[in-house]
């Protein structure tokens, strides 16, 4: 659940966002009482996330061109910049907003007044609330004049609890803002008919205002209050004004809830809710942070979980392809059997029976020459089953008449006219492979290899180990190659087994 609280001059507000949809909660003052109040609200909260929104007069900007340099180097000259500007708060923020040649457009800014929001704070802190993140209405604001083509731009809003939000644009990137708190009784057409002929001679004395065409002037206000607002305004060659309906507003940032007048703070917490955070250091989102980290761990857990079954179930899947490819060669020998007694019948003729006869004696000499390693195979798949942490990556086999002539590891069977004569046959079998998943320690890994050579050896195998996951051999190297994996646990071995053993 994500709760939002918005901090204003007079009025705080408690809700929560749930589904992309804001659900209001508790209005609250901006006084001692209100902060007890929400901390007995925090009390049904405990699992919520908070974001808050401020709304001050007391918040400070400052735009200058500093050097544009490499990460860690900016990052400890906007710090000190910081230092500079707003010792005295721990809410400030650097952004920048551009490059022009070598130089970086950068806005800083800060809540000058930090006892505004920090009793609010520590509120959450007492109940272990997580803190993910502060912003403004006026940092917020750039959100809503996006799409706007123009170069210089005007943003007014009211939000009820605060009064009107007065936000300069230059390029669709903030430069200033500034609040004028509005009382209840006050009339809101006439306190921005003031304000704004004030902010344009504001904005006139600075050179602001744009050399050709106009001023843009978006007031965010509801259709019951145009009529007034227009009233007091007038355009001139300057200054154009454009009324910005809210509810225009809340359809271009996806907001659907309900709105009531001219108040803009729906639309400001509805952002929020989205993601933002330019005032929250490390030490307020601390719990937030941990919170993701333990999140993060859970799912590390999770995958390294599924990964272990998989890595098994493919160890599994490997023996029973093997199996499945003895049983496949078993069954061409078969279908080209039956395919030869289709094509040569008992009753085909005088000659029927020789032609019989050769072909039972030519099926037996291939037999003998290329037995089937179905037997073999079942006996490695037999004794892998045991050895769950055993994963053969490779299998090949030939048939030889003498085994020690076998050198090389191949995937096919040669054919050999001498095999055909009197005799005994050899299968002689490689398989190379790994310990997996391996830790490091290869004494325990060689042991392993060692008790699957001797479990093959009970099946009538003679195994001999080729190489093992730590040679020990006095010829053999200890120095790692360069672009050798490490932690590898990787072995071969060599079985030969007689046919008709």
């Amino acid at each position: 659940m994500k709760g939002l609280l918005f901090i204003g001059d007079r009025l705080c507000l408690a809700a929560k966002m749930e589904r992309g949809s804001l659900d209001y909660q508790r209005a609250l003052p901006n006084s001692e009482e209100g902060r007890q109040e929400f901390e007995r609200y925090l009390g049904a909260m405990k699992n919520a996330t908070f974001c808050i929104l401020a709304d001050f007069v007391e918040e400070d900007y400052r735009i200058e061109r500093v050097p544009h340099l490499g990460w860690r180097d900016r990052k400890a000259f906007y710090e000190k910049k910081l230092n500079q500007y707003y010792r005295h708060t721990p809410f400030r923020n650097a952004l920048v907003q551009g490059r022009e040649g070598k130089s970086d457009r950068v806005l800083f800014s800060a809540l000058t007044n930090p006892n505004l929001i920090l009793p609010w704070i520590d509120s959450m802190a007492k109940r272990q609330i997580a803190l993910s993140g502060i912003a403004s209405v006026a940092m917020l604001s750039e959100k809503l004049v996006g799409n706007s083509h123009a170069s210089h731009v005007l943003l007014l809003s009211f939000q009820n609890g605060t009064g009107l939000r007065q936000s300069f644009f230059l390029n669709g990137s903030l430069n200033f803002s500034r609040l004028t708190l509005v009382r209840p009784e006050d009339d809101p057409a006439a306190i921005l008919q003031v304000e704004s002929e004030r902010l344009y001679k504001y904005l006139h004395a600075l050179n602001l205002l744009p050399e050709k065409g106009a001023l843009q002037v978006l007031i965010l206000c509801g259709t019951g209050q145009r009529k007034a607002f227009g009233a007091m305004l007038e355009d001139t060659s300057s200054v154009r004004h454009v009324f910005f309906d809210l509810k225009e507003a809340a359809k271009r940032i996806g907001f659907t809830g309900e709105l009531a007048g001219s108040d803009a703070l729906p639309l400001f917490l509805h952002l929020l809710g989205r993601g933002a955070n330019q005032y929250g250091s490390d030490e307020h989102t601390h719990i937030h942070d941990l919170r993701q980290w333990q999140y993060a761990a859970y799912a590390l857990s999770a995958s390294l979980a599924i990964g272990g079954l998989s890595l098994a179930g493919i160890d599994v899947s490997r023996a029973v392809s093997l199996h499945g490819h003895a049983v496949m060669l078993n069954a061409r020998t078969e279908a080209a059997m039956a395919r030869y007694r289709e094509l040569v019948p008992p009753d085909s003729g005088p000659d029927s029976p020789q032609k019989m006869r050769a072909a039972v004696l030519l099926a037996e000499k291939i037999e003998a020459a290329f037995p089937a390693p179905r037997k073999l195979l079942a006996e490695v798949s037999q004794a892998l089953d045991a050895f769950p942490g055993i994963r053969i990556d490779q299998l090949s086999w030939q048939v030889a008449k003498n085994p020690e002539s076998v050198r090389t590891v191949s995937g096919e069977i040669g054919f050999d006219r001498a095999l055909l004569e009197r005799g005994s046959n050899y299968l002689v079998i490689f398989m190379e492979g790994e310990i997996f998943p391996f830790e490091g320690n290869y004494r325990q890994a060689n042991e392993t290899v060692d008790r699957f050579c001797r479990d093959l050896e009970k099946g009538g195998m003679s195994v001999a180990k080729v190489s093992l996951p730590l040679d020990l051999n006095p010829d053999a190297g200890l120095v790692r190659r360069p672009g050798q994996p490490r932690e590898r646990a990787v072995f071969s071995i060599r079985a030969v087994w007689k046919v008709g053993s």
